[in-house]
């Protein structure tokens, strides 16, 4: 009969246990939840991609003077006059998927000082300009030393989105595609 009794106590024990590992978990799995809750609103809001964004940053004063939605796809066209001839010159660049920019073609309404004329791209004169397309120069980031004269608008999928005479003289410009992590702290 000892042996009936072990096993009785033993019983009884293993019960005692598993009602008190029922309670714990009761008590435990709301705060466990809520952590993971928590976990995940922060990575979120940190850390989670949030997008790309096109920045234009002023390398000398160190700030952005300008940041917009921006990825692989969008257009930009970039209008300047040129300093000797003073004639338009546009410059048409894609994103591409690694954020890098595609110049895909130029116009510009002449040849002369500066302009690239002898391509081995398609060219064809349309409105008094002369179009080289199928350029395919890539470049990891835009770099411009801007004039406030010469330098004029960059549009964004056909809106003008900043006036480069607005900026001091000779400033130093870098475009650049960013990615932009949790959703915090943007505006």
């Amino acid at each position: 009969m000892g042996g009936a009794a072990a096993e009785d106590r033993l019983r009884a024990a293993v019960s005692v246990l598993e009602r008190e590992m029922k309670g714990c978990t009761r008590r435990l799995l709301p705060g466990a939840a809520a952590l993971a809750v928590l976990g995940v609103f922060l990575w979120w809001g940190l850390f989670a991609p949030a997008g790309t964004v096109f920045q234009l940053y002023d390398r000398r004063n160190e700030k952005v003077v300008l940041e917009v939605p921006a990825g692989p796809g969008d257009q930009f066209r970039l209008e300047i006059e040129h300093s000797f001839e003073h004639i338009p010159w546009l410059e048409f660049y894609t994103v591409l998927p690694d954020g890098s920019f595609n110049l895909d073609k130029i116009a510009v309404a002449g040849y002369g000082a500066g302009i690239p004329a002898e391509m081995d791209v398609p060219t064809r004169i349309e409105d008094g300009m002369v179009w080289m397309e199928d350029i395919n120069s890539v470049f990891p980031e835009l770099k411009w030393l801007t004039s406030d004269t010469y330098m004029k608008g960059l549009e964004l999928n056909g809106e003008e989105i900043f006036d480069f005479r607005t900026l001091p003289n000779a400033s130093r410009i870098r475009g650049s595609i960013i990615e932009k992590r949790g959703h915090f702290f943007h505006g």
